[in-house]
C-alpha cells in the first residue's frame, strides 16, 4: 500500500471477517478475487474473525489458497461434521411426555383450563386450518407459559448437536491442534458462557485491554469456541473458561485488528444492504433474516463508529494513536442465494452461489473505489492510489 500523508514505509494491511455459518463461503469468493487485484495481492499481516470468520481467518493464516478453502467448506457438506445428540432429544421427549400427562390430568379433575381455552376460541372463528392450532398456541403463551420453562429445564443437555466430528475436521484440515501460521497476526473472537464477556485470543502483544489473551498459537478449540452457536452446539472448555460464539457480542471484530497494528481495513460482512425501497415483508422467513441481520450489523455498527470517532478525535492531538483507514464494507449484493436458511444451509450448490456471490460483490467493491468510510461524511472519496 502507497504510504499515507505523514507516514514513512507502507501501511500494514488487515482484514476482518464476520460471523455468519455457511455464508463463509461468500468471504472466500471476496478473499481470491481480493487477492487478483494488484493493490490487495499482498494480502493481510493481520486478520481478525469471529465463527465462520475466524474459520477462514485460521485457514488464511495456515497458508491455504482460495481453493483449498472452498474444498474445506465443501467437505462439509458432503459429510456435514456434526451430529444430533442423543441425549438431548431423549430429555426432551421424556419431559414432553411428562408434562404432556400431568396436563390432561389437570383438565380432566377441574373445569378451569378448559374454561380458560373456550374463552379464546371465538376470536378464531370462522374455523379454517390454522385455528385449530392458534388457540392452543395461544393458551399456552397466556395461561399455562410455565409448562416451557419447565420443559426446558427437563432437558439435561445443554445443546442440540455434538461438534466432536467438527473438531476431528479441524484438526485434519490444520494437520494438528494448533493453527499454522506464516506470520500473520491473527485473532480468534468468543464470548465467556458464564460471565457474557468477550474474550479475544491474539497471537501477538497489544496494549493491556480486558478480554484480550496473548497466545504462542490459536489453536483448534479456540476456532471451534468462536464458530459454537449457543444451544445449537456445546460451548468448549479453554482452561478456566466455558466459550460459545462471538458473533454473539463481536460478530465484525474491528478492534483486534486495530490493536495488533493495522492502519488500513478491509471487512468482509455477510448480510445484504438494505431495500433500496422498503416495503413490508413478504413472508416469515424474511422478516427472520432481517432480524438476525440487524444484531450482526448492529455489531459491526458499534465498532465501526468507535473506530472512526477515536480517528476524527485523534487527528487535532496527534495523540498515540494510529490513524487508521477504514474501508466502507464488502457486502453481497442483493443475490438470491442469501436467505434466512443460508446462514447454516451448507449444500454444496448453495455454497458455491454463495462464492460466487462473492466475487461478484469484490469485484463491485473495487470497481468504486474502494470507498473510504467516513462515518457521518459523505461515502464518495476514495482511499489514495495504491502502489
Amino acid at each position: 500500500m502507497r504510504p499515507g500523508p505523514g507516514r514513512r514505509g507502507p501501511r500494514t494491511p488487515g482484514l476482518v471477517l464476520s460471523g455468519g455459518g455457511a455464508r463463509g463461503a461468500f468471504q472466500v469468493g471476496v478473499y481470491e478475487r481480493l487477492l487478483e487485484d494488484p493493490r490487495f495481492a499482498r494480502g493481510p499481516a493481520v486478520i481478525s474473525g469471529t465463527s465462520a470468520g475466524s474459520i477462514n481467518a485460521a485457514l488464511i493464516a495456515a497458508g491455504k489458497s482460495p481453493r483449498e478453502m472452498l474444498q474445506f467448506w465443501n467437505e462439509i457438506a458432503d459429510h456435514p461434521p456434526v451430529t444430533a445428540s442423543p441425549a438431548f432429544f431423549d430429555g426432551a421427549v421424556r419431559m414432553l411426555a411428562r408434562l404432556g400427562a400431568e396436563e390432561m390430568i389437570r383438565w380432566l379433575s377441574t373445569s378451569g383450563p378448559l374454561r380458560a381455552f373456550l374463552r379464546r376460541l371465538p376470536r378464531h372463528l370462522p374455523l379454517r386450518p390454522g385455528s385449530l392450532v392458534a388457540p392452543w398456541i395461544e393458551y399456552l403463551l397466556t395461561s399455562r407459559f410455565e409448562l416451557v420453562s419447565r420443559f426446558l429445564e427437563g432437558i439435561p443437555e445443554p445443546f442440540v448437536v455434538d461438534t466432536a466430528p467438527l473438531r476431528a475436521r479441524l484438526v485434519d484440515a490444520f494437520r494438528g491442534e494448533r493453527v499454522p501460521n506464516r506470520g500473520l497476526r491473527l485473532a480468534v473472537n468468543t464470548v465467556d458462557a458464564n460471565t457474557g464477556q468477550v474474550v479475544r485470543y491474539v497471537t501477538a502483544p497489544v496494549l493491556p485491554s480486558p478480554g484480550y489473551v496473548v497466545v504462542e498459537a490459536i489453536t483448534v478449540d479456540m476456532v471451534l469456541a468462536s464458530a459454537s452457536i449457543p444451544l445449537l452446539f456445546p460451548p468448549v472448555q479453554i482452561g478456566p473458561r466455558l466459550l460459545w460464539d462471538g458473533g454473539l457480542l463481536v460478530n465484525t471484530p474491528l478492534a483486534p485488528v486495530v490493536a495488533l497494528g493495522a492502519d488500513e481495513v478491509v471487512t468482509v460482512l455477510v448480510t445484504e444492504p438494505p431495500e433500496p425501497n422498503p416495503r413490508a415483508f413478504a413472508h416469515f422467513g424474511r422478516a427472520v433474516e432481517r432480524i438476525v441481520d440487524t444484531f450482526l450489523e448492529n455489531a459491526y455498527n458499534i465498532d465501526r463508529k468507535l473506530l472512526l470517532e477515536r480517528n476524527r478525535a485523534r487527528r487535532p492531538r496527534g495523540d498515540r494513536y494510529r490513524d487508521v483507514i477504514l474501508y466502507e464494507a464488502v457486502r453481497p449484493l442483493h443475490d438470491a442465494c442469501f436467505n434466512a436458511g443460508s446462514y447454516l444451509y451448507f449444500e454444496r450448490g448453495i455454497l458455491s452461489a454463495m462464492y460466487e456471490a462473492g466475487g461478484r460483490a469484490a469485484s463491485d467493491w473495487l470497481a468504486r473505489g474502494p470507498r473510504v468510510d467516513h462515518l457521518d461524511e459523505p461515502a464518495a472519496s476514495l482511499a489514495a492510489p495504491v502502489a
